[in-house]
């Protein structure tokens, strides 16, 4: 074969990778557009509201202390000291 025959073959294969890389160029474009609607038609989650955080007074007669603390700890007496202990509740 001549030389002017290789040069239209290749010349006609770089065309061809050209054509082939813009059909698949506008699929993934095609795909980006899809994807792209979804995203924006998926319904999103409200934000949880937070739990109110629940008080309680405490009064001690024995010590004459009083105030509020968070009503999942447990509050015991020390029977020979001025302390109070808290433990979370179970």
């Amino acid at each position: 074969m001549k030389l002017k025959s290789y040069f239209f073959l290749i010349f006609l294969f770089i065309i061809l990778v050209f054509i082939l890389g813009v059909r698949h160029g506008q699929r993934v474009e095609k795909n980006n557009k899809v994807v792209d609607y979804l995203l924006k038609i998926t319904p999103t989650l409200p934000a949880p509201s937070p739990t109110p955080i629940k008080y309680v007074n405490y009064k001690s007669k024995k010590w004459g202390l009083k105030f509020t603390y968070p009503a999942g700890l447990e509050i015991k007496e020390d029977a020979t000291a001025p302390a109070i202990l808290f433990e979370m509740k179970k």
